[in-house]
C-alpha cells in the first residue's frame, strides 16, 4: 500500500460526510418548506383536548387521519452508500460503551460494600458462634451441678456450699493480701519519691523516674530544678517542712518505727492513706461517695491523672474513686 492511499482515503470519507450532510440539510429545508405550506393552507389545531365532547371526537378522528396517512409513506432513509448508518451505530456503540463503563465501576463499589457487610457479618457470626458453644458448656456444666445436687440430701448440699464460700474467700483474701503487699512496695520502692518530688515543687510524677533522697533532701527551685546547695540544710529545718506539708508521722504507719520520717515516707503514707479512704467509701451508703481532701496533694493530683479518682465538678477539695461502669466527669 503506498503512502497517498490512506490520504485519498481521508479524503474520501471527507467526500463522503460532506455529501451526507448536504443531503440531509436539503432534505431539513424541504421538510421545513412542507410544513410551514402545511400550516398556512390549513386551520390551527387546537393541541389542547377539548372540552367540548363533539370538538375532542373531531380532534381524534383529525389525529387518527394524520396518523393513517403516514403509516402508508415509507421513511426516508440515506443511501446504501451514506455513511450516516455507520455514524449513528458508531454513536450508540459509544454511548453503549460508556454506559457500560459507569455501570461496571457503580457494581466495583456495590460488590466492596457488599463485601465488607459480608465480612461484618462473617465476624458476627463467628462471634454467635462462639457464644453459643460457651452457652452450651455453662448449660451443661449447670445440668450437672443441678443432677448432682438433686441426688445429694439438702444437708449434705448446704455443707458443700458452705465450704465453696469459705474455700473462695480464703482464696480472695491471699489474694488480697498479696495485691496489698504488691501496691505498698511499688509506693515505698517506686512511687513516694516521685510524689515527695512533685509535693516539693519538682517535676510531676513519671516526668523524672530516678529520684532520690539527696534531691529530696536538696528541695527544687520555682522552675522544678534540684537545688544546688553547699551546705547540706540542718535536719530541723528538714523536719519542719516534712512536717509543714505531709503532718506529724502518724501512729498507724505500717513501715519500721525506727525508719525515718523523711520525705519520701510521708508521701508514701499520705498515698496509703487517701487509697484507704477512697476504698472506705465504696462500703459507705450511697457507694463511692466523695472523700474530703485537707489539701490537693500531689497523690489526689496523681490518681486523678491516673484516671483511677475524680474531683468533684464544683469543689476539687472532694474526691471519690472513677465508676469504670460510668463516665469521667468533665
Amino acid at each position: 500500500m503506498s503512502s497517498s492511499q490512506p490520504g485519498r482515503t481521508a479524503s474520501s470519507n471527507t467526500t463522503r460526510l460532506d455529501r451526507t450532510l448536504k443531503a440531509l440539510q436539503d432534505r431539513v429545508k424541504e421538510q421545513e418548506a412542507l410544513l410551514e405550506e402545511l400550516r398556512s393552507s390549513v386551520a390551527p389545531i387546537e393541541t389542547e383536548p377539548s372540552a367540548d365532547i363533539k370538538s375532542h371526537l373531531r380532534q381524534l378522528r383529525a389525529l387518527k387521519t394524520v396518523y393513517e396517512t403516514l403509516t402508508l409513506q415509507k421513511p426516508w432513509l440515506p443511501s446504501t452508500k451514506s455513511p450516516l448508518p455507520a455514524l449513528l451505530a458508531l454513536r450508540a456503540t459509544d454511548r453503549c460503551i460508556k454506559g457500560t463503563k459507569i455501570c461496571v465501576t457503580e457494581t466495583e463499589d456495590e460488590l466492596k460494600v457488599v463485601q465488607q457487610r459480608l465480612t461484618n457479618e462473617q465476624g458476627y457470626l463467628n462471634d454467635a458462634k462462639l457464644i453459643q458453644v460457651d452457652l452450651k458448656s455453662r448449660i451443661t456444666s449447670l445440668q450437672e451441678e443441678i443432677d448432682e445436687r438433686t441426688q445429694k440430701p439438702p444437708s449434705q448440699i448446704a455443707k458443700d456450699m458452705i465450704r465453696d464460700l469459705e474455700a473462695k474467700q480464703t482464696f480472695y483474701n491471699d489474694e488480697t493480701m498479696k495485691l496489698v503487699r504488691a501496691f505498698n512496695l511499688f509506693i515505698d520502692t517506686h512511687l513516694a519519691p516521685m510524689l515527695a518530688a512533685e509535693e516539693l515543687g519538682g517535676p510531676i510524677v513519671g516526668d523524672n523516674l530516678e529520684v532520690d533522697e539527696i534531691m529530696l533532701e536538696a528541695g527544687f527551685s520555682a522552675q522544678g530544678k534540684v537545688k544546688k546547695s553547699k551546705s547540706k540544710p540542718s535536719e530541723d529545718k528538714r523536719q519542719r517542712r516534712i512536717d509543714q506539708i505531709w503532718g506529724e508521722r502518724p501512729h498507724d504507719d505500717v513501715m519500721e518505727e525506727d525508719a525515718p520520717w523523711d520525705e519520701a515516707r510521708a508521701a508514701g503514707a499520705e498515698m496509703r492513706n487517701l487509697t484507704e479512704s477512697l476504698l472506705n467509701s465504696l462500703m459507705q451508703d450511697p457507694p463511692g461517695s466523695y472523700v474530703d481532701l485537707t489539701r490537693e496533694s500531689a497523690a489526689a493530683r496523681f490518681l486523678v491523672r491516673s484516671k483511677v479518682a475524680q474531683f468533684h465538678p464544683r469543689d476539687a477539695r472532694k474526691l471519690r474513686l472513677v465508676d469504670f461502669g460510668g463516665e469521667v466527669e468533665n
